[in-house]
C-alpha cells in the first residue's frame, strides 16, 4: 500500500512541545523557591503553567501518527513495529536510565550497592530512574495494546469519532478528577496500588492518545475545520489559558504562598481542556511555519533526544551556576531565570545535534536522520 503523505507540521508541533517540557523543568525551581512576590516567581509560574500542554501534546501526536499510518491490521507489521520500538526506543531508554542512575548516585554521593542496583532494575521497569522517564513506561503500554485498538476501535473512530472521543474524555476525566480531588493517602490494598500508579497508566492518558488517533484518521477534514473556525477556536484557547494559569495564581493568592504548588502539575483534570484547545492552535500555527524556521524543525526532528537529555543538562547548569556564583545567579532573580532557560535550550540542542551527527546516534536518540553540520547533506534515517 502506498505510504501516506508526510504531515510536515508535526516536526514543529513536537519542537514546541519539547521546548515546553524543557521550560517546565527549567522554571520549576523558580516557581517554588524564588522570593515570594518577585518577578522571577511570577514569570517562573507563568512559564511553568503555560507549557503544561507539552506531555499531553506529545501523547496526542503519538496517537495521531500511529492511527494516521495504521487503519487496519493489514497495514500493521507487528513484528517490524515492535522490533523498531525495542531498538530505537527501549534501548536508548535503558541507556539513559543507566546514565541517570549513575548521575544521581554521583551528585548525592551514594555508593552503588546490590540494593541500589535492584532499585535501578525496578526503576528501569517502571520508568523511575529519573522523573521524566515515566513517559516511556507509559507509551509502551499503548504500544502493547495497539493491535487491539486498531482491530476494535478504528472503525468506530472513523464512523462515530465524537462518540469515541466523548467516551474516552469522560473516562480519563473521571480518573483524573478522582486522583485530584478524592484520592485518600490512607487507602489500602488494590486502591493503594492504583492511587500510587494511576497517573502513569494508559487509563489516565487514554483520552490524549485516542484524541490524537481521531485527529490522525480525520486529519484533512479537521485541518479544514480549524482553518474555517480559527477565530472561535482562538477565543476558546485564550479563555481556557487564562482560566488554567489564573487558577494557579488565584490559589497562591488566597493561600498567601506556594505550599499548594505541587497540586498544579500536568496530571490534573484541568489540563485535559487546556490541551484540547492547544492542539488545534498548534496545528494552525505550525502549518504556517512549514518550509521556514529550519532550526525549530530540527528541534522537533531530534525531540526524542531533547526529551532524554535535557534534565541532566539543566541540573548541571543549575548546580554549576547557582552553586558556584550564588551572588550573581539565584532563584529570585529574573535575569537568572532567563539565563538558565536560554542556556538550557541552547546547550541541550547543541549536544543533541552532536549526538545526531554520530553513526551510533540511534543508541542515544532513537531513529532520526544523521544531522549534517554546515556544508554536509543530511542522511536518511538509520
Amino acid at each position: 500500500m502506498a505510504r501516506r503523505k508526510e504531515i510536515k507540521e508535526l516536526y514543529y508541533i513536537r519542537a514546541i512541545a519539547a521546548m515546553g517540557i524543557l521550560l517546565i523543568h527549567a522554571t520549576g525551581t523558580f516557581a517554588i523557591h524564588s522570593e515570594f512576590g518577585s518577578k522571577a516567581m511570577y514569570l517562573g509560574i507563568f512559564l511553568n503553567q503555560f507549557f503544561r500542554f507539552g506531555s499531553p501534546i506529545f501523547m496526542m501526536v503519538s496517537g495521531l501518527v500511529l492511527f494516521y499510518n495504521y487503519r487496519s491490521l493489514d497495514e500493521f507489521d507487528m513484528k517490524g513495529f515492535y522490533k523498531k520500538k525495542v531498538k530505537f526506543i527501549l534501548l536508548p531508554y535503558s541507556l539513559w536510565s543507566a546514565i541517570y542512575f549513575i548521575y544521581t548516585s554521583y551528585i548525592n554521593k551514594l555508593p552503588i550497592t546490590y540494593d541500589s542496583l535492584l532499585g535501578f532494575i525496578r526503576g528501569l521497569i517502571l520508568g523511575e530512574n529519573f522523573a521524566h522517564l515515566y513517559f516511556i513506561f507509559l507509551i509502551f503500554q499503548f504500544y502493547l495494546v495497539l493491535p487491539l485498538l486498531i482491530k476494535y476501535l478504528v472503525k468506530p473512530m472513523e464512523e462515530s469519532p465524537f462518540k469515541v472521543f466523548s467516551f474516552f474524555f469522560i473516562f480519563q476525566g473521571l480518573i483524573l478528577i478522582y486522583g485530584y480531588y478524592f484520592r485518600r493517602p490512607d487507602a489500602t490494598g488494590l486502591l493503594k496500588l492504583f492511587n500510587h500508579y494511576y497517573w502513569k497508566t494508559l487509563f489516565s492518558w487514554s483520552s490524549y492518545f485516542i484524541t490524537g488517533g481521531i485527529i490522525g484518521i480525520h486529519y484533512d477534514r479537521l485541518v479544514d475545520f480549524i482553518e474555517r473556525r480559527i477565530g472561535y477556536i482562538s477565543i476558546g484557547y485564550v479563555i481556557t489559558t487564562c482560566l488554567y494559569v489564573g487558577h494557579v495564581y488565584y490559589n497562591i493568592w488566597i493561600h498567601g504562598g506556594r505550599d499548594y504548588y505541587d497540586n498544579f502539575g500536568s496530571i490534573r483534570p484541568h489540563t485535559m481542556i487546556y490541551a484540547l484547545f492547544t492542539m488545534p492552535m498548534l496545528i494552525w500555527l505550525t502549518r504556517k511555519m512549514v518550509g521556514r524556521f529550519n532550526n525549530i524543525k530540527d528541534f522537533g526532528t531530534y525531540s526524542f533526544g531533547i526529551y532524554f537529555s535535557h534534565p541532566l543538562i539543566l541540573e548541571e547548569i543549575k548546580r554549576n551556576l547557582v552553586g558556584n556564583f550564588p551572588s550573581l545567579v539565584g532563584y529570585s532573580r529574573l535575569s537568572s531565570l532567563i539565563l538558565i532557560c536560554t542556556l538550557g535550550l541552547l546547550l541541550t540542542f547543541i549536544i543533541v545535534l552532536f549526538l545526531g551527527s554520530l553513526d551510533s546516534r540511534w543508541l542515544f536518540i532513537g531513529r532520526v536522520p544523521k544531522y549534517a553540520f554546515k556544508g554536509r547533506k543530511k542522511e536518511k534515517y538509520v
